[in-house]
């Protein structure tokens, strides 16, 4: 039988399933990060195997020649990661080039089977695209933790971090982020002090520069865990900010259609703080209903058929959206920082 192989190959974590051209799902799986530029080719390759090996082995069925592999991915693609990968999936009964589509049209087409619309992301990090006729015609944002991703996961913890080191230093007002980052770090509050400084702070300072800069995202889902506190507040509210510009920044006038909305920050805001994320949102969007998805792989899926030649309609494209839903473990909910 003729299979695809649909990975969405996120910064934080990686969904795989198998389906068949009727839009039919067989397995799923799921692991950590796939992107190259967050992990490098080895850990991307290590990863995106480990999902399609799950996911094929939840399909009991036998695939054909034909049966190829595409991938939803952010970020530049190197020869040396096909090769790679072309090998892996190979020894998984998928054949040929994995093909590596924009996460935006994974993203995208998530949420609608309509040709021209928008797409915006805010995971790890962050990036907006207008997609005319299937294709992706225009993006923004998309640079980087140390370039842009404004509003992203490692954006808002970052700030974060700022925030708690500045209130820990007495350069900033007190909140109820410092426990909560000290307590995720395992940093006890005892007294005495470091060279003049205060015990935790110090502590704090050496694990966080132990860190890579864009694991600073871990601490992200904290702001929302303290949406209440008035500092944490104004993180988000600046975060939904940025995004609300990234979204306008995409968007001609003159084309209406669906805006499509995934990563976890963007999953959180709209969960936990309605109130901050959905006005400047909504407005960015022209007053067009967002349509939130929790990760981009049956736009990968949809992304796959459409190069076999298949229709999309909506009974398809609902039968594949019900498809993955039920293979997809509950457990595996996105925290608010995943990509």
């Amino acid at each position: 039988m003729r299979k695809i192989l649909a990975i969405d190959a996120g910064g934080t974590s990686t969904r795989a399933v198998v389906l068949d051209l009727a839009g039919r799902c067989f397995g799923y799986g799921r692991a950590g990060s796939g992107n190259p530029t967050a992990s490098g080719v080895d850990g991307a390759v290590t990863e995106l195997g480990k999902a399609a090996e799950r996911a094929v082995a939840g399909d009991e069925s036998t695939t054909n020649h034909e049966s190829a592999a595409i991938i939803a991915l952010a970020g530049s693609v190197s020869p040396l990661l096909i090769e790679r990968l072309s090998e892996r999936f190979a020894a998984l009964g998928f054949g040929g080039e994995p093909v590596i589509e924009p996460d935006l049209l994974g993203t995208y087409f998530s949420g609608t089977f309509e040709s021209d619309g928008y797409a915006l992301i805010a995971g790890t990090g962050t990036v907006a695209g207008r997609i005319t006729g299937g294709r992706l015609a225009l993006a923004r944002g998309g640079t980087g933790w140390l370039l842009g991703d404004g509003g992203s996961g490692y954006w808002i913890g970052h700030q974060v971090m700022r925030a708690v080191v500045a209130s820990l230093d007495g350069l900033g007002p007190d909140t109820a982020l410092t426990g909560l980052v000290l307590d995720s770090l395992h940093i006890g509050t005892e007294l005495g002090s470091v060279r003049g400084r205060p015990h935790s702070l110090v502590t704090l300072m050496e694990e966080t520069y132990a860190l890579r800069p864009i694991g600073l995202a871990r601490f992200a889902p904290l702001a929302f865990a303290a949406s209440e506190d008035e500092v944490a507040r104004e993180i988000l509210t600046s975060a939904a900010g940025s995004l609300a510009q990234l979204l306008a920044a995409t968007r001609d006038p003159g084309m209406n259609g669906p805006v499509v909305l995934g990563g976890s920050v963007l999953a959180a805001g709209m969960r936990v703080a309605p109130s901050i994320f959905a006005a400047p949102l909504t407005a960015a969007a022209g007053g067009v209903e967002l349509i939130a998805v929790p990760d981009g792989v049956v736009g990968a899926a949809i992304l796959g058929l459409r190069r076999a030649g298949v229709v999309i309609d909506s009974e398809l494209f609902s039968r594949l959206q019900r498809g993955v839903s039920e293979l997809r473990p509950s457990s595996t909910a996105e925290g608010p920082v995943a990509g």
